[in-house]
């Protein structure tokens, strides 16, 4: 997108944040968006903002905010350079695979050509290894067939039954108690609230103050925020996390989060190493509420 287009949707957004009497402050607070990329956005500086992509991800939430619509292209293709030069490369590991596998059945007939004796002798030897795996086999099972055992015992059946009928109980109690153990050392206990996947509860262990936030990015990188709502109002941490990156985020007990992903696309978050749950909506822009307790 031009210079020149992002100046005048900018101007928009501006005209329509001043008709709701809006402060750029209030609409941080709303969208959890940087105030500086909401002033870039309002003057169409594109220096100052994340990509074309994601800036149009930025646009389109601030102008859902405002109610109007502001002509931005579909978010969910791609951008050209990415299919660019997936194309290319797909070509490229094609061409690659095709001279090696030529390569590889040219130097095989090379050597047939050159010393077909050492082609010869490999037929012959591989022959004779079955051969004679197969007669050490016959011959075995002829031995233990006709083997006749020199002491004979009489055994009490009632006695081993007994004995593994305990022993498959206390194998069973024991799998049931590591069971119990492996779940009471879970370091957290996630929980919906009224079924809703982007608004959980999170249970610590007793003693524990809190409890680390791992955000997971696959094939495209992501713009993400965590801010604190209670007890205070805080931005924990915000920015861009590359493709096929992570990053870590420290959650206080006895405090309200939301994490706000601005491309949930391949995005995995655990909490505690437990898994968030999957959003049931099919929005690339996604906001979840976290209580932890």
């Amino acid at each position: 997108m031009s210079t020149k287009k992002y100046k005048e949707i900018g101007k928009r957004l501006q005209d329509a944040r001043i008709k709701k009497g809006w402060t750029l402050d209030d609409v941080q607070l709303k969208l959890q968006i940087s105030k500086r990329y909401l002033m870039a956005l309002e003057a169409g500086a594109t220096d100052d903002l994340p990509g074309d992509y994601y800036t149009q991800s930025l646009i389109k939430q601030y102008a859902n905010l405002l109610e109007i619509e502001v002509g931005t292209q579909s978010l969910k293709s791609e951008p050209n350079s990415i299919k660019e030069w997936r194309r290319e490369h797909a070509t490229i590991t094609s061409r690659s695979q095709r001279d090696a596998q030529q390569q590889k059945s040219s130097v095989l007939q090379g050597l047939i050509r050159q010393h077909p004796w050492v082609m010869g002798s490999v037929l012959v030897l591989v022959v004779w290894l079955l051969v004679w795996g197969a007669f050490n086999d016959m011959a075995s099972r002829s031995k233990s067939t006709f083997e006749v055992p020199k002491n004979i015992k009489v055994t009490n059946n009632t006695v081993k039954e007994s004995k593994s009928s305990t022993n498959s109980t206390s194998s069973v109690k024991n799998e049931e108690k590591a069971s119990s153990s492996s779940e009471s050392k879970k370091d957290v206990v996630i929980s919906k609230v009224d079924e809703n996947a982007d608004s959980l509860k999170v249970k610590l262990n007793s003693g524990d103050q809190k409890v680390d936030l791992l955000m997971k990015t696959g094939n495209e990188q992501s713009w993400n925020s965590i801010t604190a709502l209670k007890p205070t109002q805080s931005t924990t941490w915000q920015g861009v996390i590359k493709a096929n990156d992570s990053k870590s985020v420290s959650l206080q007990k006895d405090s309200t989060y939301t994490l706000k992903i601005g491309n949930s696309t391949g995005f995995e978050g655990t909490i505690g190493g437990e898994k968030l749950p999957k959003s049931q909506s099919n929005s690339i822009v996604r906001n979840i509420t976290i209580e932890v307790s």
